[in-house]
């Protein structure tokens, strides 16, 4: 975040407004030369996780600051506001004569034949490079703490000490992107069973068009979404040093004795990730595809006052309303716990990601679960979001339910 705050003040106050946009950015700045925006939300949780960091810089240590800065959701173009620092009932002041010299020492600049005159401009540039430098100074230490205590938050905190807790081994699963690209060509929905025995790439009718070899072709193929990317490296950062207990396995490689130890966690709903039917059946929220039609739907099985039955996202409208899954349950054996991250869409499942690691959505929803003694409660909850750009926005909680553990 220092360097991504560096890298758009600098060219904000040189003049290159014009360079700073998502695409520039995620090439420059992250090293990613083809950077696409529509399946990339890099720059986008890099700059919402800033914007917070500011907030809260201005409103601790940098509430006396003179000048704010901010990043105006919406772009990535800094702006620089001044402000009025808190006074004592005796001072009086206004903004300007905080961070500008006064038109007295301007003009005894002017007359002292000694002494170069120093344009308010430059004295704003000057006051805005060192507000940058000020804010960068706070953010490098914030940096380096979360790295190296992220291992002690995560034992610490109420929901990821069941995964990344002190001896725990936790594998998380992504899903398998070629089995749903295969499922939109055909339009035939693989069954778990099927796809445990690879029945599925030698008995699936291709479509008018393509030819069966076509169809296994894609079927052996081995992609997965980007978004799932994303998540894996947010999970791996939040094991810290405990990252050596935490594996990652593609959903095709993994077998059903792997549900039986440990914790574990799935990307993807059951069109994607076929893991996940085997959780099914317990649960009160589940995906239904219809391929036929492009719709993808969250079934509310037992609907409670002002809940709909279904939920229901159109796959050739992405710029509608998604949903996404998070639900927590306990695996085969009841010896560990499994977190499903799910979504009618790869932008549903990155809000569900979103819901989880973001305190100010889990940890108020947690309060509002947990158990008497302090427990958590295994639970679903039915998310609500907007598609923007590939990625989800503004996150809302339409129901949940809880069942003991």
């Amino acid at each position: 975040m220092s360097s991504f705050l560096l890298y758009i003040c600098e060219r904000a106050l040189t003049g290159r407004d014009d360079e700073i946009n998502e695409i520039s950015i995620g090439a420059d700045l992250f090293n990613r030369p083809n950077y696409d925006p529509a399946s990339d939300g890099l720059v986008r949780s890099h700059a919402s996780r800033l914007r917070q960091r500011l907030e809260q810089y201005f409103s601790e240590d940098g509430a006396q600051e003179p000048i704010r800065l901010i990043i105006p959701k919406g772009g990535y173009i800094p702006r620089f506001q001044t402000q009025v620092p808190t006074l004592e009932p005796s001072e009086s002041a206004t903004p300007e004569s905080v961070w500008l010299p006064s038109e007295a020492a301007l003009s005894d600049q002017k007359s002292s034949p000694d002494r170069a005159a120093i344009p308010v401009s430059t004295w704003i540039l000057a006051a805005a490079l060192l507000l940058a430098c000020g804010v960068i100074a706070y953010l490098l230490p914030l940096a380096h703490r979360a790295h190296t205590n992220s291992l002690s938050r995560s034992e610490a905190h109420p929901f990821w000490r069941l995964f990344f807790g002190s001896g725990q081994n936790t594998t998380v699963v992504c899903s398998d992107t070629s089995l749903a690209t295969l499922e939109d060509v055909t339009r035939q929905r693989v069954s778990l069973s099927d796809y445990l025995n690879d029945t599925y790439r030698m008995h699936i009718a291709p479509p008018q068009g393509t030819t069966p070899d076509l169809i296994r072709d894609l079927g052996t193929r081995r992609y997965t979404a980007i978004a799932d990317v994303g998540i894996l490296t947010r999970f791996y950062q939040l094991a810290g040093s405990n990252s050596d207990r935490l594996q990652f396995r593609y959903a095709r490689d993994l077998r059903p004795n792997d549900l039986k130890e440990g914790s574990m966690i799935l990307i993807g709903s059951t069109y994607s990730n076929p893991w996940v039917e085997i959780f099914d059946t317990n649960m009160n929220f589940t995906f239904q595809d219809n391929s036929s039609q492009q719709i993808s739907s969250i079934i509310n099985r037992s609907p409670r006052p002002g809940e709909r039955h279904q939920y229901d996202f159109n796959k050739l409208d992405a710029s509608q309303t998604i949903y996404g899954v998070v639900a927590l349950r306990p695996n085969l054996r009841g010896s560990g716990k499994v977190l499903l991250l799910e979504g009618t869409s790869m932008a549903g499942t990155e809000a569900a990601a979103d819901f989880v690691f973001d305190d100010a959505h889990l940890l108020p929803f947690l309060a509002k679960i947990r158990n008497q003694d302090g427990s958590i409660p295994y639970f679903e909850v039915l998310l609500q979001s907007s598609n923007m750009d590939g990625s989800a926005s503004r996150l809302a909680i339409l129901a949940y339910r809880t069942a003991q553990n």
